[in-house]
């Protein structure tokens, strides 16, 4: 439930936005947005193998959990970036 969290608060924090000037202007960008970051987030907890399932994170300490988030993080930016999102 943390880094779900964790994930919320990054990008929502502040005046953190998305915005992704290449598409079509009869597309609707929130539920096009809703989709893309429920993706990316689903991607980037997999590709750091930090998904509830994962049974062995009560075993890390918190600068592992910390970086693991970090990569997180930095994976799913990497995704909404390649979909066009553009943070603002």
């Amino acid at each position: 439930m943390r880094p779900l969290i964790l994930i919320f608060l990054l990008l929502f924090a502040g005046c953190t936005s998305y915005q992704n000037p290449g598409l079509d202007p009869s597309v609707n960008q929130g539920e096009r947005f809703a989709k893309d970051r429920k993706e990316c987030t689903d991607r980037a907890k997999k590709a750091t193998g930090s998904a509830p399932g994962n049974q062995l994170r009560f075993l890390k300490t918190y600068e592992q959990e910390q970086k693991e988030y970090t990569r997180e993080n930095r994976a799913y930016e990497s995704c909404m970036s390649g979909r066009g999102w553009i943070k603002k």
